[in-house]
């Protein structure tokens, strides 16, 4: 730490008394003559000597200030990424990380598509570079360069070649398209490995055990051949969706159409009506698992009554159509990895595509694998006893499960259709209700078999323990009126309860009155003019888990309360069934190329422009990256 702020105060003190010329020099130039409609190609050119040196644009790490480029103009229509050469990686001892930068002379560049109703006549268009410089001794202060490049527009129709942004279909790196698919692969790898422990897939489980357990006992079903169409229709439907967006998006360029698509995960997750059909259903399962109906749910596709190659095809289909529901039952917690992916299906390219398909290949099959190992695994009960209460008791647990997970599925349409049944502090009731019922039945105070209770003599001590232990978080919450949440829990359980659980009835209130404007994005930026502050932007979710975490465990902070107290706050919602919520994922779609949430920004309100971006759960790296768009706000009001 010592050392870290010696080399700070050694740069800064450097930089203070060093009254020279900053070392680096930024030129913009474009083409020239060009029609309305079509693409300007302009160029950035960085020139300073050896010695100095600027950071990556897109390969940012902890410390030394990443370059900007923005591109503004009134006449421009579609602005194109911006293309830096591959940066230099080497170990940087006076920020001591491995940094990415630029030296020498190098070249940046980007297209715009100009609006197609321009009158002939000369135009401008302006380009602000933002650079941090530096050397093996000091760095200058942060530095803003405004260009601007001149235009002529001339008479005529737009030139079919020249209306297509091809900057669009590249990666950030130019020609290093291989880290940007590595990244993909890791994000795939990455989301659906973290999707296993959502709280979303737990109630298909005992499904998954009955299903393949009762699979198991038919001799005439190949029990590979069954799992792996299971698997086949979990990662199918995620593949399935990625193509049907990649297909229905093809060639569109309405952002707002485009938004819709990238967005049909969350309309599944949320869907009031899937979510009463799976709420009717796992009521289905839970009363079958009771013996209150006594339906065998394979029915006729392990009948002992039909054919052998009959009971097969029905056993297969079977397995299939249980791997598309299990997929569809655990979009509420896999939407945040599969929508990005699906902002990228929404492209509407090529490019788009085949990104699309590959990412959500390799997601669906990671996320698939534990299920599949796990509908091999019943075929091992056959070695285990089979009289006995244990296997009985197991089957009424599951049970209650399944009723559990009913109640999760049957607030969403609750909430969509303003029925108000059942509110946040209900369906916690329900919850510990049903535990206590659990609890009840694993002492022998009642049974659903039918047998004397007196002649089940063993409790299950273990079975309670560990009831009692999920149970106290939910009666914790249920006693913090009038928000039902208690502060001191386990990060795990917060995420587990708010996956669960409706939203809170009062913590908008309450942020409101904490001076946030809640889905007022105009009052906001307004305000932030007025007071000359930077406008934070928390892009969030009624269904939203990580988001509430994020607000009750990182935002009241004392770090972060003093950078929010320099900023003015909005709290937009994107996934409100209204049209605000709407114009809100778009706003979110069109500009940074992502429908999950959270996503947070800071912006310039002066001209709307992003000053740093970034989403996800990021309690470690959040206090870091508001004191960045501080930083670059003061630094522009400087100059």
């Amino acid at each position: 730490m010592f050392k870290h702020l010696v080399i700070y105060t050694f740069f800064y003190a450097c930089a203070c008394f060093a009254q020279i010329v900053n070392p680096v020099t930024i030129d913009a130039t474009s083409d020239s003559l060009v029609r309305a409609g079509e693409v300007v190609n302009i160029e950035i050119s960085a020139k300073m000597e050896k010695q100095w040196k600027i950071y990556s644009i897109y390969k940012i790490v902890d410390g030394p200030l990443p370059t900007e480029i923005n591109i503004k103009g009134d006449i421009i229509s579609e602005i194109g990424k911006v293309i830096e050469p591959e940066p230099i990686k080497e170990y940087d001892p006076g920020f001591d990380v491995t940094s990415f930068y630029h030296k020498g002379n190098t070249l940046f560049s980007s297209q715009v598509l100009l609006k197609d109703d321009l009158p002939p006549g000369n135009y401008e268009i302006s380009v602000m570079t933002y650079y941090q410089v530096c050397n093996e001794r000091l760095c200058y202060p942060p530095v803003e360069k405004n260009n601007v490049v001149k235009v002529q527009v001339e008479p005529g129709e737009p030139r079919i070649e020249k209306t297509t942004l091809t900057s669009l279909k590249k990666n950030h790196y130019g020609k290093n398209g291989l880290s940007s698919f590595l990244n993909l692969i890791i994000i795939a790898v990455g989301g659906a490995i973290l999707s296993w422990v959502m709280p979303c897939v737990y109630p298909m489980i005992p499904i998954i055990i009955s299903f393949f357990g009762k699979v198991s006992e038919d001799k005439n079903i190949g029990r590979s051949s069954v799992a792996a169409l299971y698997g086949l229709g979990i990662a199918g439907t995620f593949i399935f969706i990625g193509l049907l967006v990649s297909f229905l998006s093809w060639g569109v360029e309405d952002a707002a159409v485009q938004t819709g698509y990238a967005n049909i995960g969350n309309f599944i997750a949320t869907n009031a009506w899937l979510n009463l059909a799976l709420g009717v259903l796992f009521i289905f399962f839970a009363l079958w698992m009771f013996g209150i109906i006594n339906v065998n749910v394979t029915g006729a596709l392990l009948s002992k009554t039909d054919q052998a190659g009959q009971n097969a095809k029905n056993a297969y289909l079977g397995s299939f159509i249980l791997g598309v529901a299990f997929a569809i039952t655990s979009f509420s917690c896999t939407v945040p990895v599969v929508g990005m992916l699906l902002v990228v299906a929404a492209s509407g390219t090529a490019t788009g595509l085949f990104t699309s398909l590959v990412g959500m290949t390799i997601y669906g099959v990671v996320f698939a694998f534990p299920f599949v190992i796990l509908s091999l695994f019943p075929s091992s009960l056959e070695k285990l006893p089979r009289s006995g209460i244990w296997m009985e008791k197991a089957k009424v647990v599951f049970g209650f499960i399944e009723l559990a997970a009913a109640v999760k599925f049957l607030w969403v349409p609750d909430i969509e259709w303003g029925i108000g049944f059942l509110p946040r502090s209900v369906v916690l009731s329900l919850f510990l209700l049903i535990g206590l019922c659990l609890i009840a039945y694993l002492s022998n105070l009642f049974s659903f078999q039918g047998s004397d209770v007196n002649d089940q003599k063993s409790i299950s001590y273990i079975g309670i323990i560990v009831t009692l232990v999920v149970l106290a978080p939910i009666a914790l919450s249920l006693f913090s009126g009038p928000t039902y949440h208690y502060s001191g829990l386990p990060r795990f359980a917060d995420e587990l309860i708010e996956a669960m659980v409706p939203p809170p009835p009062t913590e908008d209130e309450i942020a409101i009155k904490e001076g946030w404007y809640v889905d007022d994005y105009d009052g906001a930026l307004e305000e932030a003019k007025k007071q000359g502050k930077p406008l934070f932007i928390d892009f969030t979710g009624i269904y939203c888990a990580n988001c509430r975490v994020m607000e009750r465990r990182i935002f009241p902070l004392e770090n972060i309360k003093n950078h929010f107290d320099n900023m003015v706050l909005t709290r937009l919602y994107v996934d409100k069934k209204d049209s605000l919520s709407s114009v809100y994922a778009q706003m979110q779609f069109e500009i940074y190329k992502t429908a999950t949430q959270p996503y947070y920004v800071v912006l310039d309100p002066s001209n709307e422009s992003t000053l740093v971006d970034t989403g996800g759960y990021i309690p470690n790296g959040f206090d870091k990256f508001l004191s960045r768009g501080l930083e670059k706000f003061n630094s522009k009001n400087m100059d």
